[in-house]
């Protein structure tokens, strides 16, 4: 980042701070690599973000609205949520994962850790949650806790299968030594056909 307005910096600097995080991992993100990157002085981000927690803050946020536009459904207030829209939305939500690896590992780890202190990040990664929560209560006449429950169990599930198919996407050309053993066959087969698996883990959350 070569030039830059003064009423934008931070936003600027937020920019390249995601750019930096997906490229290099956040633990190689800190706020002096950022002010070199971004070739401003090594005080200017320090106006901005007073320690690397706040730094992470900001792109993780940036992350969380990303991903709660990629999952979102639009369909009219009247109208009722198909299953199948259900799993494109889960379908989605892996795919940022797989494609956003290392800004994934920073959202939903404990690198920033009380959200509560970031009330922006909060909202952004509540919105997420809002997401599964409004698509849900279009789809059945369930409880709030019903719905909650459901969300919460589909979350989990696309939570796991993202790490789960991050590690097949490293292991899908190399042999396995007991192709027969272990839990990396099923891995293997959930990868190639995970529109279909994912339509039997909605179901059965639906049916449940």
């Amino acid at each position: 980042m070569k030039n830059y307005h003064h009423g934008n910096l931070k936003q600027e600097l937020i920019s390249c701070a995601c750019v930096m995080c997906e490229r290099d991992g956040y633990t190689k993100l800190s706020i002096r690599s950022l002010a070199k990157e971004s070739n401003v002085s090594q005080t200017a981000p320090y106006r901005h973000f007073k320690t690397k927690e706040d730094l992470y803050a900001a792109v993780s946020r940036h992350g969380f609205n990303k991903l709660s536009k990629a999952i979102h459904v639009d369909v009219d207030v009247d109208k009722k949520v198909t299953k199948k829209q259900i799993v494109d939305m889960a379908i989605k939500y892996i795919e940022f994962g797989l494609k956003n690896a290392n800004t994934y590992d920073l959202m939903l780890g404990t690198a920033v850790g009380n959200f509560n202190n970031y009330p922006e990040l909060l909202e952004s990664a509540n919105s997420v949650f809002d997401n599964f929560r409004s698509n849900f209560s279009k789809l059945a006449n369930d409880s709030d806790e019903v719905i909650a429950f459901k969300c919460i169990t589909l979350w989990s599930m696309v939570h796991g299968l993202v790490g789960i198919l991050r590690k097949v996407q490293v292991i899908a050309n190399e042999p396995l030594m007991n192709p027969d053993d272990g839990p990396m066959p099923s891995a293997l087969f959930i990868a190639s056909n995970l529109e279909d698996h994912l339509d039997k883990v909605v179901s059965g959350i639906i049916n449940n």
